[in-house]
């Protein structure tokens, strides 16, 4: 089953509607593939957008090219404090053309995922820009695919009642928040025309230890794409318990800034 996607012309990419924060998936348009970099220095939120800008004019690429986002917290959220966050996150990205119009308001068009490190892992003093995805002319040999996923955490509704396993951090607990998420989100690869053999990293979120349940509900479900292991950040999920987070990208390349 095809999912409906958006165009973002100008970028050179289609996208997976979904809310004015951020979109789910984003595939690039044909001769198109979409490569990586992360910053070694994360720059603060505000000021990451002019130098991803400046680096993408480097190498030719429009603003709109930018199609995800990973960025770093001091800490988890309320519901209300991620409210409030991302208020200021839409009024970056309509500084910046990175939302289109919708039939029920702007959307999004970059991927986003957002995590809270763990003292000694990392955790800024301020919310920064860790890595980019981007689109470039360019295609993976063999015939493989390119494609960004936004993160996940075990949060099928909006409210703090749809967490899965509400405080169970028991590896039975972790076991089924796991297994909720990658299934979403290796889910919706057949929709995007892409498949686990695409995948070129994977990426963990959690700060509880997950060997328990890797080979059973993470790396199982990538099939041969196992061999690649595993990315695990020990680092929260931007919203106060939701304990695992995940994402999955296939790109051209990976970048060092």
């Amino acid at each position: 089953m095809t999912t409906t996607m958006n165009t973002r012309t100008e970028g050179n990419f289609n996208y997976v509607p979904g809310s004015g924060i951020y979109c789910k998936d984003v595939v690039p348009q044909e001769d198109y593939a979409i490569a990586h970099a992360v910053f070694l220095d994360p720059p603060p939120v505000a000021r990451a957008f002019d130098a991803i800008k400046a680096y993408l004019g480097s190498i030719g690429r429009p603003m709109a090219a930018l199609c995800g986002s990973e960025l770093r917290i001091p800490e988890a959220l309320s519901f209300d404090g991620f409210g409030a966050f991302n208020d200021t996150w839409m009024a970056l990205l309509d500084q910046y053309g990175l939302r289109a119009q919708g039939g029920a308001g702007p959307l999004g068009t970059t991927t986003r995922t957002n995590v809270a490190p763990e003292p000694g892992a990392g955790r800024p003093k301020e919310p920064v820009f860790f890595g980019f995805s981007y689109t470039v002319q360019g295609r993976r040999p063999g015939g493989r695919k390119t494609f960004v996923s936004s993160g996940a955490g075990e949060l099928p509704g909006a409210g703090r009642e749809s967490i899965i396993r509400l405080g169970d951090t028991s590896p039975d607990g972790m076991r089924e928040k796991a297994r909720w998420v990658m299934d979403s989100i290796v889910g919706r690869l057949p929709g995007l025309g892409v498949s686990v053999a695409d995948v070129t990293t994977v990426n963990l979120y959690c700060v509880h230890p997950p060997e328990s349940y890797l080979a059973s509900e993470v790396l199982a479900p990538l099939g041969a794409r196992a061999g690649l292991g595993v990315h695990w950040y020990y680092a929260r999920p931007p919203i106060l318990e939701v304990e695992f987070e995940a994402d999955l990208k296939g790109t051209l390349h990976d970048t060092h800034l």
